[in-house]
């Protein structure tokens, strides 16, 4: 049971991540270098106002939190049965 939580919470936070880094590749400002492998990925997810032009900041913004507290929630899943597993409550 907590494996699958873990597991869809990870994938669905993963999944938020790409797609605002994809969303942000594609209003790419046309002043800033163009993307390449040089760039830094988690420059571009915490700022991506530094980046991206205005009319997809919002979605991008909103995807970039949704998909960090999903991770981090995988994250307490993982403690949370960590901390069971030492307790002797399983």
């Amino acid at each position: 049971m907590m494996a699958g939580l873990f597991m869809t919470l990870l994938v669905c936070g993963i999944l938020c991540l790409v797609c605002a880094l994809f969303l942000t590749r594609q209003a790419w400002r046309a002043d800033i270098e163009p993307f390449n492998r040089r760039s830094r990925l988690f420059q571009i997810a915490l700022h991506p106002e530094r980046f991206a032009t205005s009319d997809r900041l919002g979605l991008i913004g909103w995807l970039n939190g949704v998909g960090f507290v999903l991770i981090l929630c995988a994250l307490g899943v993982v403690a949370y049965d960590i901390a069971m597993t030492v307790n002797g409550n399983r």
